[in-house]
């Protein structure tokens, strides 16, 4: 559980993090930040032509924020999901 995580009644949260495609200009700055190496950049490219980031599969969210503080467009939203 990461450091920011909360507890719903004793239950451990888990984290979801969502990449905004339509905001995102690629500069990795969120790949770079995450220490838990839960973010990549995608291979395919969106309308504009950038390669935005994305969550890798199987890595786990810890719920830091880093990535999302670090994101200059606000392309990232982070959610809570009862679900480990």
């Amino acid at each position: 559980m990461g450091p920011h995580a909360r507890k719903n009644d004793g239950v451990p949260m888990a984290y979801q993090v969502r990449i905004l495609t339509q905001y995102c200009k690629g500069c990795e700055l969120c790949v770079a930040a995450c220490p838990k190496g839960v973010l990549e950049m995608s291979d395919e490219l969106t309308e504009i032509g950038v390669r935005p980031a994305r969550p890798k599969a199987g890595v786990q969210c810890t719920g830091c924020t880093l990535c999302y503080q670090v994101c200059p467009d606000a392309a990232i939203e982070i959610w809570e999901t009862a679900d480990l």
